[in-house]
């Protein structure tokens, strides 16, 4: 297992001109984010992705920010997901004027985005001048988009790629930071499940993150975390209590031990 944390600053941000070529090479040798990212893609989607990448634009602090690139060619990369499985985001509208989960989330994504059906979840952004890949916690697309979205958008798009690091500039101490970034905030969604019963227990809180280990592909993962949340009661989650029929009203601080895909 490799020790890489989502959202542990694992990289120096940097960005590279194109005739930096020997650079590049030297950061993909050495850069965890690319090897967890370029094995994920090959092991799981049998891609090279060294055979899409011209060359590297920006590297960002965190794999869930990733990096961008320029593509050898977009259109051929773009085929490329779409063969291994990746899914594209959708634009369309609900009646034609309601904004979809799928359009909301193109607002955030430069070009188009396509997104694998697993969790964690590579997320790509493909656009003829430059492309990103990036790996999110949270999956909100597994054949149809899910109702994950919204703590997608609160945790990962707002708190982590926002706040914290608008916190950072502001001149908040790094060993301050260091702890928000591993802070998530949480809103109800469909991976709060009981241990025994698997039921679904919506909840919002604050999950810290202690450790979190992966494999080299990121497809198996120990995570540890202490949970700080409150159980939906009539007052808090009314109406997805009326939609179960059932009422909740609990606090709790759980130190928690998560592992998946072992």
């Amino acid at each position: 297992m490799a020790d890489l944390d989502p959202t542990e600053i694992t990289e120096q941000m940097r960005t590279f001109h194109a005739a930096d070529v020997a650079e590049q090479d030297a950061w993909k040798l050495h850069s965890p984010m690319w090897r967890t990212i370029s094995a994920r893609f090959y092991n799981l989607h049998s891609i090279d992705l060294r055979k899409h990448v011209k060359s590297i634009v920006k590297v960002n602090s965190t794999i869930a920010a990733g990096f961008d690139f320029v593509p050898v060619d977009a259109e051929k990369w773009a085929d490329a997901l779409g063969h291994g499985g990746f899914q594209p985001d959708s634009r369309e509208r609900v009646l034609g004027i309601l904004p979809s989960v799928g359009s909301i989330a193109a607002l955030a994504t430069h070009g188009q985005g396509f997104r694998e059906s697993t969790e964690p979840s590579l997320h790509c952004a493909v656009a003829k001048d430059y492309c990103n890949i990036h790996l999110d916690n949270i999956a909100i697309r597994i054949g149809n988009y899910n109702a994950n979205a919204p703590e997608h958008v609160v945790d990962e798009l707002l708190w982590q790629d926002k706040i914290v690091p608008a916190l950072g500039r502001v001149g908040l101490p790094t060993p301050l930071v260091d702890i928000l970034r591993r802070a998530h905030p949480i809103i109800p969604n469909l991976r709060q499940v009981t241990a025994v019963t698997k039921e679904w227990q919506p909840r919002v809180g604050v999950e810290l993150d202690i450790a979190r280990v992966r494999s080299q592909d990121a497809s198996k993962q120990v995570r540890v975390y202490v949970d700080f949340s409150h159980a939906c009661s009539n007052s808090t989650c009314k109406i997805l209590n009326n939609m179960q029929g059932k009422t909740y009203n609990d606090d709790r601080v759980m130190f928690m031990i998560e592992v998946t895909g072992l």
